[in-house]
């Protein structure tokens, strides 16, 4: 299936969309999505020794873009490896009782740092206790909001170190198990209750309308009675694999094009894979109901949906710098073949030599960039020129979800 296969679906659809009630955020993904790599975007001009002129469309960068995602997904991975220690890590993962799927969809960006806030405090606070290990572990935590099925399943994944700095500055082991999996589980739901009591007391919440009069204390109190679940993996010898899953996600979507097996006006085929029973399973959701899907995983504009706590917050530097020390980092281990950032050469379509970048030519709409205007040309540029930035060429099919 081709690449651009949900840009194609959103243009398809566009009609029905602009009919549709949607928040800001879908509005931009929509139109950033369904622009992307053509005219509108603008383009780059590079120019060969023979004078001959190579136009590109410039990427959309949205993050929900799987057309652009690639290199961005290789440029983080290769940042976030470069400060993970070289150490075993444990892969943590926190979900929220489905009775609060209502809830989420009116207040999604409390709820969001909810869930950041008591996944990390029950991690820090339990690590830091001194009945289980009594240190400050690094943790990497990302937040998916989607189910196999693009359903709405908001959870966190967390990369934690198999191990932390003491209060005496040295680094101490976990050992083979991390924290018994039933504290974890109490703690987190008793900080994430208190959090949102004191989120509905206070008049912070927008409540679904078609909730009647004391719906949120009877689910309240129903979600207190049963046990949330939290899974802790088995440990890694490094955090490289949990960290190239994570970048699946954060750029690109929730489902990644080659998923998409046919499309037709009567149903959109995907495939993915089951993990309850380890199978490789095939949906159909007609074009609107799947379009309705992936737009509730539009995230919140300016929102992080990758945070860093602990030893591998920005805010210890220096704790981070003493325990590079001790246990060394990741650096130096390479990625697998295939996912190396590659220098981009643009040869010219003509003579298929190398070329150079002449200029880049914006919409006249586009805003909150320093643009040079640029004379008439006479290379068919127009419009709004920047000279000789770099070029966002983005790989493609570098990562799969199956």
């Amino acid at each position: 299936m081709h690449n651009r296969v949900l840009q194609n679906i959103f243009s398809a659809y566009s009609g029905y969309l602009s009919k549709t009630a949607q928040p800001l955020k879908n509005l931009k993904a929509i139109s950033s999505i369904q622009g992307c790599r053509t005219k509108a975007m603008g383009s780059s001009y590079y120019r060969c020794k023979h004078n001959h002129v190579t136009e590109q469309y410039h990427s959309c960068r949205h993050r929900s873009c799987p057309l652009c995602s690639g290199r961005k997904q290789l440029q983080w991975v290769d940042q976030q490896r470069r400060k993970l220690f070289d150490t075993e890590h444990f892969h943590v993962v926190f979900t929220i009782p489905h009775e609060y799927l209502p809830l989420w969809q009116y207040n999604e960006e409390k709820l969001t740092d909810l869930l950041f806030f008591s996944s990390k405090e029950t991690l820090l606070e339990l690590m830091a206790s001194k009945k289980y290990h009594g240190v400050i572990p690094g943790m990497l935590m990302a937040l998916h909001t989607w189910g196999r099925q693009l359903t709405l399943h908001p959870h966190i994944h967390c990369l934690i170190t198999a191990g932390g700095l003491t209060v005496r500055e040295s680094w101490k082991e976990t050992g083979e198990y991390l924290l018994p999996i039933r504290v974890v589980k109490g703690l987190y739901r008793g900080k994430f209750q208190a959090l949102l009591l004191e989120q509905y007391r206070a008049g912070l919440l927008k409540l679904p309308p078609n909730w009647s009069d004391g719906q949120f204390d009877i689910l309240f109190k129903a979600c207190y009675r049963k046990e949330w679940s939290v899974r802790i993996q088995d440990r890694y010898d490094h955090g490289q694999g949990v960290l190239l899953y994570f970048s699946r996600y954060i750029k690109g979507g929730p489902l990644k094009p080659k998923q998409i097996l046919n499309v037709d006006s009567k149903a959109l085929v995907f495939r993915y894979f089951d993990h309850r029973d380890q199978r490789r399973k095939q949906l159909s959701l007609k074009p609107k109901e799947f379009l309705r899907r992936v737009l509730q995983h539009i995230p919140p504009a300016g929102k992080h949906m990758v945070r860093s706590y602990g030893l591998y917050a920005g805010s210890n530097k220096r704790k981070h710098d003493l325990c590079s020390d001790l246990v060394g980092l990741m650096k130096d281990q390479t990625l697998p073949a295939g996912l190396q950032i590659q220098d981009l050469v643009v040869e010219c379509g003509q003579c298929d030599e190398p070329t150079k970048l002449s200029c880049r030519v914006w919409p006249k709409a586009k805003k909150g960039i320093s643009f040079i205007k640029g004379e008439e040309r006479t290379d068919g540029a127009s419009g709004l020129v920047q000279q000789y930035d770099e070029p966002d060429t983005a790989g493609e099919g570098l990562f799969s979800s199956a």
